[in-house]
Order: structure tokens, then sequence, then C-alpha cells
């Protein structure tokens, strides 16, 4: 370990430099802090403007499947500085030069190296003996280097080391049957790179059983041009916006429902129709007719309900006059919390002879519809030695999506 006489560095005394004097001695802290605070700010800017991630384009630390069987290959770059596999993890520049093999990692099954260094060894990959959910997850931490390891740290002029060294150190390891990446222990960071579905039985790890967790786009001006994009290159649906769950938009069943009521029919006489899969949605369109004397009026009648959670419906009201003066018939219409209704009144005759009729959705049952028939009446005094109003219908055609 090197040879500090203390340490200086606090983030609370929010110190953005140190100022040599003149006439005074250089000391290991003073140069120990200026260190510490610059790296400290690089870190925190980074961490919290830029984020966890892999750049743009680079395949940093990719897993990908290889023929053996309980290893994985990590990407890494080209050998180069410049394209060199990266990671940015809490504001630290993580690098993998090269690509290498879960099982060629220095720690792998190397107790005495991991002693050393004070961590844990990377433990071989064990085949399960059922379906299994693995993650795979990078560990990185900082170290102290001096001569011992690196004779280049020696002054050759002097003979003498005359600084140590902070070296970024990672190791890519293996959660096993469990779907998220564990706590990490003081002084190492740990990130999510994929997660493995693996086979009972089966020691190689296939390709399709991969999913890669690493966040991408880590460049500020290709962030800024992929927002600006609108042709949803996600291919992002709703239910992960979510506006609604995906069942409650992808209606892919559907079927058409004729529901009659007749004057055979009491008031809240009920039709229930299986319709072979669970109904979300429904649409109608409606025929209600009246015969007032010897004529027939009718109201057409449209209304939906949804049927997602508690059932909100909404429907035509149609309301119909025969009058003993001319035009001899007027029609109005507003809107009912039914599916549809329709009032009849013969003004004929004192007092009038009245009757209101509609429908209804009164229950969702797995598969089964339930629609209710509204009626009240007829009432009122007969015409022309018959009852008006005595013989009517209700037809709703339903059109049902789920």
């Amino acid at each position: 370990m090197g040879n500090f006489s203390r340490d200086t560095f606090d983030r609370l005394k929010h110190y953005v430099g140190v100022r040599l004097q003149q006439g005074v001695p250089i000391v290991d802290a003073d140069w120990n802090e200026l260190e510490d605070i610059r790296k400290y700010e690089l870190q925190d800017f980074l961490r919290w403007f830029i984020g966890n991630g892999v750049p743009s384009g680079n395949t940093g630390f990719l897993i990908e499947a290889v023929a053996e069987a309980n290893d994985l290959n990590i990407r890494g770059g080209s050998g180069t500085p410049e394209g060199t596999g990266r990671l940015l993890l809490e504001g630290m520049d993580v690098l993998n030069e090269n690509n290498i093999r879960y099982t060629a990692q220095v720690l792998y099954n190397n107790a005495a190296l991991a002693a050393d260094w004070g961590v844990d060894p990377i433990p071989p990959l064990t085949t399960p003996a059922g379906n299994r959910t693995d993650t795979v997850y990078i560990d990185v931490w900082e170290r102290e280097v001096d001569s011992t390891e690196d004779a280049d740290l020696v002054n050759p002029a002097i003979g003498v080391e005359t600084c140590v060294r902070t070296k970024r150190e990672w190791a890519v390891r293996v959660v096993e049957n469990a779907s998220a990446v564990p706590t990490p222990t003081a002084g190492h960071t740990f990130y999510g790179l994929a997660r493995i579905n693996r086979i009972g039985g089966a020691a190689v790890i296939p390709a399709a059983g991969l999913s890669d967790l690493r966040q991408g786009i880590l460049s500020l001006s290709n962030a800024l041009a992929h927002l600006s994009r609108t042709d949803n290159p996600h291919g992002v649906n709703l239910a992960q916006l979510g506006a609604f769950a995906a069942s409650d938009y992808e209606f892919n069943n559907r079927s058409v429902v004729l529901v009659t009521f007749t004057q055979a029919d009491a008031h809240n006489a009920i039709r229930t129709t299986d319709l072979g899969f669970e109904p979300k949605f429904v649409w109608i369109v409606a025929s209600l007719t009246g015969r007032l004397a010897t004529q027939d009026y009718g109201i057409n009648a449209s209304g939906f309900a949804d049927l997602r959670g508690t059932i909100v419906q909404r429907g035509h009201y149609g309301l119909a006059y025969r009058t003993s003066t001319a035009p001899f018939y007027r029609q109005d219409a507003s809107i009912t919390s039914r599916l549809c209704l329709g009032h009849f009144s013969d003004s004929t005759v004192t007092p009038n002879r009245t009757i209101t009729v509609g429908a209804s959705i009164s229950a969702v049952s797995g598969t089964n519809l339930s629609v209710q028939f509204y009626r009240v009446g007829p009432t009122g005094t007969g015409t022309n030695g018959a009852l008006s109003l005595q013989i009517f219908s209700t037809s709703l055609y339903l059109y049902c999506l789920g």
C-alpha cells in the first residue's frame, strides 16, 4: 500500500481546486486532494447528466453465446484506445479492449488472486437441473497498484517508487437463479449486462436465451436526434406508454348479436348471450317501434358500452308524439345512460297514452353478455275502441369486441 500522510478530501466542503502557495513545502495530502476533487467533479457530472450504459455504436460488454459448455463471450473492442469497448457506470469509464471469454477472466476460479485483491473469485457456471433464469452483471471497483506489480513505477534515475497508481478493475459475474442484480458490497458498483433463460440439462447457453440489459445511445447529440424522430423506431405501443393495458385495446375477437324485446317481455327481462370470448366494447344500432292507434311509429337509436371494469354506457333517447293537430307527429331526442331508450306518447286522447322502452347491458360474466329490458307502461286511455301501444318492440344489433 502507498504511504500517505493523510486524506483531506471532503465532498461536503465543495472545494473545486487546490492553490499552491510560494515558499511552502509540497505535501502528498494537497496533491492527492487536488486529484480527488477533479475525479469527483467529473464522475458526478457524468453520473447525473449522462447516466449508465454504452455509447452509440459501441458493443462494449455485450454478452454473447458460445459453443462451449457454461461459458460466454464478453465483447470488447479493436484493441486500440480509440476502438475499445466502453461502459459508463456511475461516472466511471470502464474499458474492455478485446473480446474475452467468461472463463478467461483473471479472477475466474482464482481464489489466490481474489484474496490478494480483497475481492471474490469468479465461480464457474453450473448446468441447471431445470429451466432457470440467471443474470449477468459487471462488478467495478478500484484498487491500488505499486511497483511490486508494475516495475515502471520505479523512477530509474533515482531507483525509487515515487508514486503509486489507482487502477479501475472489473469482473463480469453471473448470479444464478435470479432475475435481479445483487446488492453491491462497499467500494463496488454493479450493473446488469444480460439476462439468461437457461434450459434444464443444457450446458451450452443458446443465443436465443440471452437478453441484452445494457442501456444504449449514451451520446447527447445522438440522444437529441433520436428524441426528434417521429417514426416510432422502437415500435412503442400504448400499453408501454401506460395509456391502457394491452388487453384493453387489442380486440382480437368480434361478434354481431341481435337482441329483441316485445310486449311479451316484462320490465327488467334479461337476454344473455355466450359470445365465446370476454367482451370489452359494444356498439349498437337499434330500432324501437310502438303502435299508436293503427299506425306504427319508429325511433332509430345508437349507443355504446365500455365493459372494462365498471360498465359505462350511453345511448340515444328518442321521444315520439302522435298529435291531434298538424303536423300530427313530433320527435325529440337526447342522451341516456342506457344503450337506448324510446318514449312514445299518444296525445290524441286524454289522458295521454304513453310507454317508455329501452335496453342496457346489465352484466358481463366471463364470455356471457346480459342485456336488460326497460319498460314503463303502457298507461293511459284507449283509442277508437282499441288500446294504442299494446304492440311494440325493441330490436338491438350489438357489435361486440373482445
